[in-house]
């Protein structure tokens, strides 16, 4: 079997956006992902696995799950705040990014295949992620400045 490319990206490799809170968000949810992928790499070297192995994937698929809940909530209130204009479709892609990595985790928690979450973090994850924080967090977050937002408050 080939090894397909694990793309894991890295704090130095996110393009940072005008508000700080949304950048240490995105640097969590990169070391999330980056602890996560450590995990899985090392289930798909070996050919018999332990409960314990699975466990700790399940509860760091659902604590990178939570996180990410959160992320996307805290995102969206800043674009109720700022009255952003774009704020259904950039809240939209939060929901369709939600419903996948919850497919995901569910698929697992079903039958454990490595394979389908290995795909989602060292391919479609760091694709969709680079992207969104390129396109729609670096927008969302430009506007929020023109428009006077001050973090803290």
């Amino acid at each position: 079997m080939l090894e397909a490319t694990k793309t894991i990206l890295d704090v130095e490799n996110i393009p940072l956006v005008e508000i700080s809170f949304m950048n240490d968000t995105h640097f969590e949810e990169v070391g999330i992902v980056k602890n996560l992928s450590k995990l899985v790499s090392v289930y798909q070297e070996k050919n018999s696995h332990t409960d314990d192995e699975m466990t700790q994937i399940s509860q760091a698929l659902n604590g990178w799950l939570d996180h990410t809940i959160l992320h996307f909530k805290r995102e969206n209130e800043l674009m109720q705040k700022t009255e952003f204009p774009a704020y259904s479709v950039h809240s939209d892609e939060h929901e369709i990014a939600l419903k996948k990595m919850k497919t995901m985790i569910q698929a697992w928690e079903q039958n454990q295949d490595i394979e389908l979450v290995a795909e989602y973090i060292f391919t479609l994850w760091p694709a969709w992620f680079h992207q969104h924080v390129n396109t729609m967090d670096m927008m969302t977050a430009k506007f929020a400045k023109i428009n006077g937002f001050v973090e803290g408050n």
